[in-house]
């Protein structure tokens, strides 16, 4: 069915300019999938607002230009390489990240991959390793820092980063999408299991933000329908916002649900893609 509006278009909604709290101030958080996107941002504000922070990344370059990137005013973040895809490497970097800060307070799963191609020659492998690292991956690290968390009797908060193709599901990505509603329902299993722990857990779901992942998107699609993929790219937006959301506005609200003010929302998987997804 087509769509008729009596609404003419609006021009983009600027992102709005927040001034960092120091809501955080004497936590400590992992940031998974820190070298970049939503990660990295949430990593600048977390640190913005008071955190001490480790951030983890498989991209060993693009780490370490994050960390010269994140202390270029005299910050203190660091950095390990972890590969989300084996349980081993994932282990070893909470033991790094909880030596260097003490004790975790909070950690971010944010890293993942995405595989485009035809749902109907989607091969066994894309669906292995898309699994290994968005949904086995994630919650190895959530299941580890859950279990650190209750050793030391730490209350705090696990956010994972899932995505509207989650709930919406894409055509040309299903292995991703799949994945992503996976880590939506393990996060709502997840929050049950840690309650009792005081440690909360909740997922948001972006849509439409301008990071490398969406340019490959954008690659991929301009392939199957004959597009310049910077024409493909600038139609990836909001449809409320009228542009792509920023990583900064999905990292303000997974600050938010890292701090006590999230107490009493648990187990949810949060729309963080400027109101395209209706549930």
């Amino acid at each position: 069915m087509g769509s008729f509006a009596t609404r003419g278009e609006h021009r983009p909604l600027a992102v709005r300019q927040v001034s960092p709290t120091r809501s955080h101030a004497n936590k400590r958080y992992l940031v998974l999938g820190g070298a970049g996107g939503a990660g990295k941002a949430a990593a600048a504000l977390l640190a913005a607002e008071g955190a001490s922070v480790v951030i983890g990344d498989v991209r060993e370059q693009a780490l370490n230009e994050a960390i010269a990137d994140l202390n270029k005013d005299g910050g203190k973040t660091s950095a390990v390489v972890v590969d989300l895809g084996n349980a081993g490497s994932i282990a070893a970097a909470i033991e790094q990240a909880e030596q260097r800060l003490g004790g975790i307070d909070g950690l971010v799963n944010c890293a993942a991959i995405v595989r485009h191609v035809d749902p109907l020659e989607t091969p066994w492998t894309d669906w292995e390793r898309v699994f290994a690292i968005n949904v086995f991956g994630a919650f190895e690290a959530s299941r580890l820092v859950g279990k650190a968390m209750i050793a030391k009797g730490i209350k705090g908060a696990i956010v994972n980063v899932a995505s509207e193709a989650g709930k919406k599901g894409h055509t040309q990505s299903l292995a991703y999408s799949a994945s992503k509603a996976a880590m939506i329902n393990f996060t709502r299993v997840l929050s049950e299991v840690l309650a009792p722990n005081d440690i909360n857990v909740n997922c948001v779901c972006p849509g439409g933000m301008a990071t490398d992942m969406l340019r490959e998107v954008a690659v991929a699609y301009g392939d199957l329908v004959k597009q310049a993929p910077d024409d493909v790219f600038e139609q990836l937006i909001s449809s409320q916002l009228r542009r792509h959301i920023d990583p900064v506005e999905v990292a303000r609200t997974i600050s938010f649900l890292l701090s006590d003010d999230a107490m009493i929302i648990r187990g949810q998987s949060i729309n963080t893609d400027g109101g395209d997804t209706p549930y």
